[in-house]
């Protein structure tokens, strides 16, 4: 069981903390996935969450302050530090599972975070560390189950990459864990921060969207293809 505490709150940090004007109650973004290799190994994963429009008008009048459409480093580092850090308490909405173990990410460094805008929509990029998880199977998931925060993945934009083709041959697949759920107590206290990975009378079942990386050393794929055409 981990302790999450319930997305209102994360309203509050979020979005008040910094921009007191905010008054939308929700937010929606998207998730999406650059996955690194180091020869034959999965090194980490940068994630980009794209918001929405309401969103990003209250960070880029936050924090951009000289209105000229980039974020600085200084600018940058505030966002960091006055929005995106808050999101650790909540475990930075990521989830990484390997069987029936989930964990999720310790710290995002600031070395590894960006923020720009386009056309008025923001994104946030930053990296996960995964270079301490082994085999050839990983499931990565970024989700709010309480959906106060409305966290999807983009169309045909989901996953990318940056791999050695001569090394490891990668592939992905989005799956709605139905194996793995997490419960929630829909009438739980504002105080109840409890995500339940055994059900009991009372809870709700969430099915997280897990994105599925497959990988496998590239020479034995062609041994593979080798002899099976023989």
């Amino acid at each position: 069981m981990i302790k999450l505490k319930k997305s209102i709150p994360v309203i509050i940090f979020i979005f008040l903390i910094g921009f007191p004007a905010f008054s939308h109650p929700h937010m929606w973004f998207t998730s999406s996935l650059e996955v690194v290799f180091s020869r034959k190994a999965i090194k980490g994963a940068y994630i980009t969450w794209t918001f929405d429009r309401f969103f990003s008008a209250d960070v880029i009048s936050g924090y951009d302050l000289n209105g000229d459409g980039i974020f600085s480093t200084k600018e940058t580092a505030d966002v960091y530090e006055n929005a995106f850090s808050y999101t650790e308490n909540f475990y930075y909405f990521t989830f990484i599972r390997q069987g029936e173990k989930r964990v999720t990410p310790e710290h995002i460094e600031k070395d590894s975070f960006s923020v720009w805008q386009n056309k008025g929509i923001l994104s946030y990029r930053f990296f996960i560390d995964l270079s301490g998880f082994e085999g050839q199977e990983i499931f990565l998931a970024c989700y709010d189950y309480t959906f106060f925060c409305d966290i999807t993945y983009p169309e045909n934009a989901a996953v990318k990459f940056i791999y050695d083709k001569t090394m490891v041959k990668p592939s992905y697949m989005i799956i709605e864990n139905k194996n793995y759920p997490v419960y929630y107590d829909p009438l739980g206290a504002m105080d109840d921060n409890r995500i339940y990975y055994k059900w009991a009378p009372g809870l709700n079942t969430y099915y997280p969207k897990e994105v599925r990386i497959r990988f496998e050393n590239a020479y034995e794929k062609k041994m593979d293809n080798y002899f099976f055409c023989r």
